[in-house]
């Protein structure tokens, strides 16, 4: 139960929760977006003929960006006396991939609006200026920090043994492809794939830091095997 008084207790539900529900809302939004060939007039005739499957997605990507947040502290803070150095430099870097992916999500809103008025030709140019244009681009390269991070602090929880190596194999797994599917472009299947990957490396460390006590996870927790959920 959240117990806002109790401090410690507190931090440890909120990482957990998070760790769970921010996958969720980024893979259903990944479910929900349309999909289009990778150039601007198709990414806006895809975006004109499913406005509300769109703008749903975008909130939901936002949502899951704002729960990645504490879900990322918690990761960090379960590398707070083991592979500290890792849990650092992996927790900055997905931190300002986040950040990239709020700026993106951002991005996504006002393109919702450019299909709902004014000329369609005028808008795809705009587009286009956008997303060829070197200032902008140089910030889609900064999501790799969001897979470098995932990728760094996976391999210190795994050194630190905090998880199992699948899960940590899973993180990284789920980071890669999401990678490729920044890149790629504008099709969901990619975006399914990695954030379903995502949903089960991150739900079960979730799962791990909600079953642990609140002692346990004032030290970095070390894995002794999947537990089976509490009974009453």
């Amino acid at each position: 139960m959240l117990n806002p008084s109790d401090a410690h207790h507190f931090r440890k539900m909120v990482a957990g929760v998070c760790l769970i529900l921010a996958p969720v809302c980024l893979l259903a939004a990944s479910i929900v977006a349309p999909s289009s060939d990778n150039n601007s007039a198709a990414i806006l005739r895809a975006t004109a003929a499913h406005q509300d499957r769109f703008y749903i997605s975008t909130v939901l990507v936002i949502v899951g960006l704002v729960l990645l947040l504490p879900a990322v502290l918690g990761l960090m803070h379960m590398l707070r006396e083991r592979q500290v150095a890792l849990g650092q430099l992996g927790g900055g870097l997905t931190l300002v991939g986040v950040l990239m992916g709020m700026l993106f999500s951002g991005v996504s809103l006002v393109q919702w609006q450019m299909v709902r008025g004014g000329s369609r030709a005028d808008m795809v140019a705009l587009y286009h200026r956008f997303t060829h244009t070197a200032g902008t681009q140089v910030f889609l390269f900064f999501t790799v920090a969001l897979t470098v991070g995932l990728v760094a602090l996976a391999y210190g929880l795994y050194r630190a043994h905090a998880i199992h190596w699948s899960t940590a194999g899973a993180l990284v797994a789920g980071a890669v492809v999401l990678q490729i599917a920044f890149f790629v472009g504008n099709t969901a299947a990619w975006f399914i794939v990695a954030t379903a990957i995502l949903l089960v490396a991150l739900a079960t460390i979730g799962r791990t830091v909600l079953l642990e006590t609140d002692a346990d996870w004032e030290h970095t927790p070390e894995f002794r095997g999947f537990r089976p959920a509490a009974t009453h």
